[in-house]
């Protein structure tokens, strides 16, 4: 088996490869920046069995619709949802038999508040997947819920605005090496949907 998986620079994404005995593809920044979709190329996404739509950030996120910037925002829908969509589609048409794993949210469940767009790209994640089925009946598409883990999610969410970080990690949360272990686990297995909470 061949898995595609994006944001593996660090976190959940990293840590799949300690437990997964597939051969890995990282999509990392480094690689192609997701917050730009039209840069990806056909020939940056191979034939694969797997694709693992991990990466996801909140740019200038945690803050009223109303006063985040319009740039972070954007980037935030083209890495979380746009980038997902092109990758998963140039990789069909590779394979049609593709599994396809989402990795969505517990914002999904319910919304909070004062994070709109983020908790908006995961629920259109999570609905891309269930519309893609219909379409391509012979896709297997998996999603993983995923509540509160500690990763540089926070840290990237603040920082080009610079404002004070507040202790996201405070409450309980998830290790990405648990996480990661779970997800490997679940996509290994005949279940479609899992939700993974502290």
């Amino acid at each position: 088996m061949k898995a595609l998986i994006t944001g593996t620079s660090s976190g959940v994404g990293a840590n799949i490869h300690k437990f997964a005995d597939w051969s890995i593809i990282d999509l990392t920044r480094k690689t192609v920046d997701l917050d730009y979709p039209q840069n990806i190329t056909d020939a940056q996404i191979p034939h694969v069995d797997i694709i693992i739509n991990n990466a996801g950030h909140d740019l200038g996120g945690k803050v009223l619709f109303v006063n985040h910037k319009f740039d972070q925002w954007q980037r935030i829908l083209n890495t979380n949802l746009v980038s997902a969509m092109r990758i998963t589609q140039l990789a069909l048409q590779k394979n049609p038999n593709l599994i396809v794993v989402n990795i969505t949210s517990t914002n999904n469940d319910k919304y909070w508040g004062n994070d709109l767009v983020y908790s908006l790209s995961k629920v259109a994640l999570e609905h891309f997947g269930k519309m893609l089925k219909i379409d391509h009946p012979d896709v297997v598409i998996k999603e993983v819920r995923l509540g509160l883990t500690k990763t540089e999610f926070n840290n990237n969410r603040y920082k080009e605005n610079h404002k004070p970080v507040d202790d996201l990690y405070s409450m309980p949360c998830l290790d990405p090496v648990l996480v990661a272990s779970k997800i490997v686990d679940f996509i290994n297995s005949h279940e479609t949907f899992t939700r993974i909470t502290p």
